[in-house]
């Protein structure tokens, strides 16, 4: 499944967290995992840019993860842990596609076909939405089948 670091102090809750997501088929590595869980939100926001980060927080906090998500954080797990809830924000993370560095400021427009635009406008209409589809099909304009059925010839190739 996933390659998951865990930036949490609480040893109780590590271990918790690391067993349900174990459980799941997720492996926990120490660096450099593709979702990052971490339970401050300047431990989230500061891992944000490097992998998809989520943040542990009590109702009470809310807010600041809020704050955090404004900053690049993909979510927020609610604490107490609730049965597959971390596995649930775990696999929404996953499906959330991340930037590529083949972004279209970092290249030259002449050098993009239409193709490749096109895909990437809908990437960022879709990190826009928080991976929501339907609404990304809406502001793009198109049908959520079409949306589906183009995210799925980028999987196949």
């Amino acid at each position: 499944m996933a390659r998951i670091t865990l930036d949490i102090n609480d040893a109780s809750q590590r271990l918790t967290l690391a067993a349900m997501l174990q459980a799941d088929g997720h492996v926990i590595v120490e660096h450099d995992g593709i979702i990052t869980i971490a339970d401050t939100p300047a431990a989230a926001v500061a891992a944000a840019p490097a992998s998809r980060a989520l943040l542990l927080t009590p109702v009470s906090g809310v807010p600041e993860a809020i704050a955090a998500m404004r900053e690049g954080v993909y979510g927020y797990i609610l604490l107490p842990l609730q049965p597959d809830e971390a596995n649930l924000m775990v696999a929404r993370a996953l499906s959330h596609r991340m930037p590529s560095p083949d972004s279209l400021a970092e290249k030259d427009p002449a050098d993009i076909t239409l193709a490749e635009a096109e895909k990437q406008h809908i990437e960022k209409v879709l990190r826009a939405c928080k991976g929501n589809q339907v609404k990304a099909a809406r502001r793009l304009g198109i049908g959520r089948n079409t949306l589906w059925r183009k995210m799925k010839a980028w999987r196949q190739k």
